[in-house]
Formats: structure tokens, C-alpha cells, sequence
């Protein structure tokens, strides 16, 4: 027997069809010996759909700040980049991947009423190897031979093809299946976009991400971007010279980094990669290019990752380094630190606002037990390095700061992103062994107001700037009392992209 109409879902075992005459069929994928396609320029479903176990879906788009009902209605094909819908109006309607905001699947509750009439204007021929199949249209004769004869375009008669065309139509049916299941996770479908930028930054007043073997302009970065679709898998690689929205401070550092988002999770990783370029020490800051009372800090590296559901995340770091160096006068300190840092986030279609906070205590390591050791050879490496502890003197480091992000959607032109950082840093050391000197306290806070703009002049080149003023406050022991200094600093910087 043979059944004219739409399929509108597939699974492993059956095809739902909606019928000419209004009915959803749920037909077993085995009993299927041929499926034939007829051109046809319009559409048709009946004027009553009868309810029954069907899923409508619904795809809504985003439009100048605003979600839109884009099409409600069955799935019909699909490609990597677009699908094609049957309205519940009777409509062909083709979606791209692209504007699809947000999606939802539910039952057919009701029966629909559709503008198309209830009979077909054709009738539809059966393919040549199959002409002595009934139609079911039988003792109704004179009325077809009113009617214009469609003919097949292409016959799927080999089970082979059939199952081959009906698993590829299921993937676009579980495609769109995952999406409803993913989105509860992703504050908005895409988080990044496909685009590859090529480009290089111009920075003025850097302390930071810059010292004196260190340079942070005229060195190119390129940033990778990749979307698999809406809800699914998308990350961003970056390697040259960049800001980084999570970092200590907010200059464009050297790095290579790598940030994913995959269903509930997200991760991201970063690495100073100068420090291998240029050596260990010549990657640290010396105290000639630094001022009277100062201190530095930066990331060496950071491995964080955390939870997402709906319009929240946590993040928290697995491992983060940062290099600080403190000058007081004279006397010169510079070691590594390793920092706690959490974040938390809140995204939605209008902004994204993200709040970090990190802490990190450091002091003079504690000697190693000589029980420890399992030979002669530990036992003597251990007796060295307890030796060489003796020349270093007791110190405490306590570094603290908080990150606040915050994110513009809806501006036409330019993509506003403002940052405000807040760190204190508290350091005491005590006299070397045996001397009366060579011991400071110094202690320091600083606001950092920073805005981040983007402009794209066309859809190959993009301008992007930054301009921030930190405000540093510094307290410092000098001839047994206590001075405080403060002082502002003005930074700016300027990149160019091209994108491809």
C-alpha cells in the first residue's frame, strides 16, 4: 500500500508521516520498499492535522537585540550549514544554523489547523517498477484524470539507499535533538565565532606585560576561533601578544592559550611562552627598571576550568603561577607564587559579567629531613640545597586581588568591555643571618579601571584599543618609620586584525 506525504521525524525503527489526509502514520523502517520524491513547487499538508504522538519543533532567532518565532513546524532535510522545515501553516521554510537563537521540541497537543485545502491537486504516479502497486485511490478514477499527473524525480528502491537516506535524514533529527538537550547549558548558542585574526598590538606605559627583555608591541598574534553549531563544541587558541580577561592585570601579555566549552563543562589553560624564549632570568624584571618603591606582578601560566548551567558558571583554577618582583630602594626581591583563583560568571544575550578573586602566600622553603633519603647521593643533594636555604632569608609574601568584567552586547558599532581590578599585595622580610640588615616591609594596593573597545571597519579588519589608569597606593618602612607614597598610571594600547 502506498502513503503520499511528508516525513517529518525518523529514529532507529520508524518514520512518522504525515499524511495527505491530515493523519501522522508511524510507519516501521522495514516495511519501506521504495521512498520516491515528487517536484512539486509548493508543499502541501491537509487543513486538519489530527493531534498524536508527534514533536513539533520550534527555532527562534535573535533580531536587533530581540527573540523572534522564526518557524514552528517539522524538520523535512537538513545539510551541515542549514535545515529545512514544514510550517504548521504549510510553509517550506529554510533555517542556517547560524540564526538559530534558541529551539524547542514538544508533543503535538492539538489539532492544527493549516491555510493549504484538504485534497491534493495531483496525482502522484507511481515510479515505472512499481506500477501495479494500488495507489489507494481506486474507484475514484474519473476524478484523478481531472487532475495534472506528477512523476517521480528519483526512486529509492534498493534497501541499501532507503536505510542510507533515512539515517541521514535521522542525523538532522538528533541534531536538533541535541541542541534542546544542550542548550540549558550555554547562556547563548555560540560563544565564539569561526573567524582567524591576524594582527599585532602597539601598547604605551605597560608594567606588566612588558620589561625590559620583554616586549609587548609590534609582535603579531593570531587567534583561532571555532563553532561546531549552536550548543556544541566551540574554542579559541590564541599565541602572540593579547589581553587576557582572567589575568592579574589588564595588559596585552605574550601567551599561548587555549580555551573550549563542550556541554556542562569549559576549561582554558595558558603559558608565557617568552620565559622559553628568552631564559628564566632574563625573563624576570631587575631592579634598574623599576622604580624607587615598586612591585610587579604577572602570570606565568594558569590551567582553570569549571561548571556551566543555564546563565551561570564556576570556575576554579587547577594551577596558577605569577611572578612578582619588589623593589625598596636598595634592596630587591623577586620570587614565583602559586594563587588560588575561582571565578564566578553571568551571561545572557545583553552582557556577560564575570568576577574573579585569587590569593596566593609565599615564603622561604622549609628544609628537607635527611631521613628522607634512600642513599648517600639524596642524602648529599639534600645536606646542598638545606645549605643553600641558609643563605636565604625568612620572608612572607601575601598577594590578593579581585577582577570584576563586564561585557556589552548591545551597542551597533563598538563592543565595550570594562574591567576593574583590585590588588594588595603585603611583603615583610627579616635581616640576613647574622647582619643587621637587608630586612623590609613594604605593602601595596592599586585600582585598575580599564575599557576594552572593538571596531570592526569591515568584515576583514578590525581595530580593537584598550585605555585603563591604575591607581597605586605603597607603604614602606624607611629610617625606622613609615612612608606612603601613591601615584597613577596612565596605559593604552592599539592592535589591527585581519580576519579570514
Amino acid at each position: 500500500m502506498r502513503e503520499n506525504g511528508v516525513i517529518i521525524s525518523v529514529d532507529e525503527n520508524k518514520i512518522q508521516l504525515l499524511t495527505l489526509e491530515g493523519d501522522i502514520r508511524n510507519i516501521p523502517r522495514f516495511d519501506i520498499i521504495y521512498i520516491a520524491y515528487y517536484p512539486i513547487g509548493n508543499i502541501l499538508i491537509p487543513k486538519n492535522v489530527a493531534a498524536k504522538d508527534s514533536m513539533v519543533i520550534t527555532i527562534k532567532t535573535l533580531y536587533e537585540g530581540e527573540v523572534f518565532d522564526l518557524v514552528k513546524g517539522w524538520m523535512i532535510d537538513h545539510s551541515e550549514d542549514q535545515f529545512s522545515f514544514l510550517s504548521t501553516t504549510g510553509t517550506p521554510t529554510v533555517v542556517d544554523t547560524e540564526d538559530i537563537w534558541d529551539i524547542e521540541i514538544t508533543p503535538l497537543s492539538q489539532s492544527i489547523n493549516s491555510e493549504p485545502s484538504l485534497s491534493s491537486p495531483y496525482e502522484f504516479v507511481h515510479p515505472y517498477p512499481f506500477m501495479e502497486c494500488k495507489t489507494g485511490t481506486e474507484g475514484i478514477g474519473a476524478a484523478n484524470e481531472l487532475k495534472p499527473r506528477i512523476y517521480p524525480q528519483y526512486l529509492l528502491s534498493e534497501p541499501l539507499l532507503i536505510k542510507n537516506e533515512l539515517d541521514r535524514l535521522k542525523k538532522g533529527y538528533d541534531r536538533l535533538q541535541k541542541y534542546d538537550e544542550n542548550k540549558r547549558f550555554y547562556p547563548v548558542p555560540k560563544l565564539f565565532s569561526n573567524d582567524t585574526s591576524l594582527g599585532m598590538w602597539v601598547n604605551l606605559g605597560s608594567r606588566y606585560g612588558s620589561s625590559r627583555n620583554r616586549n609587548n608591541s609590534f609582535i603579531p598574534f593570531i587567534r583561532s576561533e571555532l563553532t561546531e553549531g549552536p550548543f556544541g563544541f566551540q574554542r579559541v587558541l590564541v599565541t602572540g601578544v593579547a589581553p587576557m580577561n582572567f589575568g592579574i592585570h589588564e595588559e596585552p601579555q605574550f601567551q599561548a592559550s587555549y580555551q573550549m566549552k563542550s556541554s556542562y563543562v569549559h576549561f582554558s589553560i595558558m603559558v608565557d611562552i617568552s620565559r622559553f624564549n628568552i631564559g628564566q632570568e632574563k625573563y624576570k624584571w631587575s631592579p634598574d627598571e623599576m622604580e624607587s618603591y615598586d612591585d610587579r606582578e604577572n602570570e606565568i601560566h594558569s590551567i582553570s576550568g569549571g561548571f556551566d548551567y543555564g546563565e551561570w558558571s564556576v570556575d576554579v583554577s587547577i594551577m596558577n603561577s605569577v611572578y612578582y618582583a619588589i623593589k625598596h630602594d636598595s634592596l630587591f626581591h623577586k620570587d614565583d607564587i602559586e594563587m588560588s583563583k575561582n571565578g564566578i560568571f553571568y551571561h545572557n544575550r545583553f552582557f556577560r559579567i564575570e568576577l574573579f578573586q585569587g590569593f596566593g602566600i609565599d615564603k622561604k622553603p622549609e628544609p628537607v629531613p635527611l631521613d628522607g633519603a634512600e642513599n648517600k647521593f639524596e642524602e648529599a643533594a639534600i645536606e646542598a640545597y638545606n645549605e643553600s636555604l641558609l643563605s636565604i632569608q625568612n620572608f612572607n609574601t601575601k598577594l590578593n586581588f579581585y577582577r570584576l568584567n563586564l561585557e556589552l552586547y548591545n551597542f551597533k558599532f563598538l563592543s565595550p568591555i570594562f574591567s576593574l581590578i583590585h590588588k594588595s599585595l603585603q611583603f615583610e622580610r627579616e635581616n640576613a643571618p647574622g647582619e643587621s640588615q637587608g630586612g623590609f616591609r613594604y605593602s601595596s594596593k592599586s585600582l585598575t579601571n580599564a575599557i576594552f573597545l572593538d571596531y570592526s571597519l569591515d568584515s576583514e579588519l578590525k581595530l580593537r584599543g584598550y585605555f585603563s589608569l591604575e591607581s597605586s597606593t605603597r607603604k614602606y618602612s624607611e629610617s625606622g618609620s613609615l612612608e606612603t607614597s601613591s601615584k597613577a598610571y596612565p596605559k593604552a594600547g592599539l592592535s589591527v586584525a585581519f580576519l579570514f
